[in-house]
């Protein structure tokens, strides 16, 4: 009976497979070239601008000091007149397929032959990192490198100082792109990994976001699209891990908050719905950086496309496949932009930053820490013997509440101590100086290097403490190490709490 019902199985499965390919294949061909009415580059001076609203930097750019982390390319060139002019309906219907659309990884070099399919609307250097590149602290750096297995996978920990600025990131702009007659991508590669922008003749891939053959393929299925999913103009910001807190704060919100920097007002914003996306844009509204009835939030169930004449995406660039050595990761320019505009530039002084954060996993979830009120006894204890009268009190982090709350509190923060995971975004929120301590992992998913990186470029003093267990399992935390580590950090501040009460 149950070979039976398994051979059920395989057939209806087959069947379904042969029918999603039939439907595929048997779309009509797009008709190619039609969606743009094409100028030439003379016709383009004729343009009448007065029918255009003026673009003009958004006062919340300069109001929280980040108009340096922009080229303003359109602006400075003139384009953006040009770029809006073809703002039009596309001719034809949707629902077909494209005839050998090209993949695009180089969109500076694309747009120059390619002026009626898109334009540049920023291209902007990241910020230099600084020099020499700053390293993690440990009681051993190379024995925790090696204890944590990360020896190969960082190139903190594998490279010479004087090496990782050409590694860490290995991208060095970033490129944000208006494409004509565009969709969004709901994941055609990867659940996972949404939002590539797509036309019927080119896919834009600006950098790799997955380790997946189709990656870097061209998309050439050009979907049906509901009337409220048609747009004029759409920021998207959508991207690696919808739901992933982690994820959201350091690689999505950048992303967002450049777009939103550079793109019309005049645009409406795709962002993705639900958990912290929700809460930091009612930060970004309160804060005045974008207004809600923009909002087009991005439903991660149903997927759908969706369709602007004019579709707005920001990367890092370039693109990396194949680029021996290479690392994508967190970069300084981003972790300065979101911290500015969320927390501000003005820094607390020490006398208000007077809290020691223990970040806590729920008990029995991934990475909680079997040891943790052991850790809060220990930081306790070595508070209370201090010589020094400081003013620091432990707080012991769950996530509750809404993430102003976290904002608030973490700004705070004087040391930040957790293990690898969601909890440690937080340190976005932390000014310069904070002391920040992550315990790793052995075995399982590789630790991650990118709460090192994220700390290191808010100029942070970073800290990796050894641990032992899986990624998908409580860790412990060897207790020597980190008896070490707080001891140390402690032993700093009281020498910076001395030195802040001289005359």
């Amino acid at each position: 009976m149950r070979r039976n019902t398994n051979g059920l199985i395989a057939t209806a499965l087959l069947i379904i497979a042969v029918g999603v390919y039939f439907f595929i294949t048997r779309l009509p061909r797009c008709s190619r070239k039609l969606t743009i009415t094409t100028f030439s580059p003379s016709g383009l001076l004729r343009i009448n601008v007065s029918i255009f609203h003026t673009w003009h930097i958004p006062d919340w750019v300069q109001r929280y000091n980040v108009s340096h982390l922009f080229d303003w390319t359109w602006h400075k060139n003139g384009d953006y007149e040009r770029c809006q002019n073809r703002i039009t309906p596309p001719p034809h219907t949707f629902g077909c397929r494209a005839e050998s659309p090209t993949v695009v990884n180089d969109a500076l070099e694309y747009f120059r032959s390619h002026y009626d399919e898109g334009c540049i609307v920023d291209n902007a250097a990241r910020l230099p990192n600084l020099v020499p590149h700053p390293l993690p602290r440990a009681r051993s750096f190379f024995n925790t490198c090696y204890s944590l297995h990360i020896n190969r996978a960082w190139a903190l920990c594998r490279q010479r100082q004087s090496e990782l600025d050409g590694f860490l990131p290995a991208t060095t702009r970033f490129v944000t792109i208006a494409a004509f007659n565009a969709f969004v991508d709901t994941g055609h590669c990867h659940a996972d990994v949404p939002g590539t922008v797509f036309t019927e003749e080119a896919t834009f891939h600006l950098q790799g976001w997955t380790g997946k053959s189709c990656g870097n393929d061209a998309i050439d299925r050009i979907p049906q699209i509901e009337p409220k999913y048609r747009h004029k103009e759409l920021i998207n910001s959508i991207g690696t891990y919808l739901h992933a807190p982690g994820h959201f704060g350091p690689q999505q919100l950048p992303r967002l908050l450049r777009l939103l920097a550079t793109a019309p007002e005049t645009a409406k914003v795709l962002v993705a719905k639900g958990g912290v996306a929700d809460s930091l844009l009612d930060v970004l509204i309160e804060r005045g950086v974008v207004t809600r009835d923009r909002i087009v939030p991005f439903d991660q169930n149903a997927r759908p496309n969706h369709f602007a004449n004019m579709v707005y995406r920001s990367d890092s660039w370039p693109y990396l496949r194949g680029k021996e050595g290479a690392v994508c990761i967190h970069d300084r320019t981003d972790m300065q932009l979101v911290h500015r505009v969320l927390v501000g530039d003005e820094q607390p002084p020490i006398s208000k930053r007077d809290r020691l954060i223990l970040i806590k996993r729920k008990d029995g979830h991934a990475r909680s820490i079997v040891e943790h009120l052991d850790m809060a006894l220990l930081m306790a204890s070595v508070v209370n013997k201090s010589k020094v009268p400081l003013n620091l009190h432990i707080e012991v982090f769950e996530a509750r509440g809404h993430i102003r709350d976290h904002i608030a509190l973490f700004r705070r923060a004087r040391v930040i101590i957790g293990p690898h995971g969601a909890g440690m975004m937080n340190i976005l929120w932390a000014s310069p100086g904070t002391r920040v301590v992550e315990v790793g992992y052995t075995t399982g998913m590789t630790f991650p290097e990118m709460y090192a990186e994220m700390s290191l470029h808010l100029e942070h003093h970073y800290w990796v403490c050894k641990g032992y267990g899986d990624y998908s399992s409580p860790i412990h935390v060897d207790m020597e190490d980190f008896t070490y580590i707080f001891n140390e950090i402690i032993h700093e501040i009281e020498i910076e709490d001395q030195l802040s009460s001289w005359p």
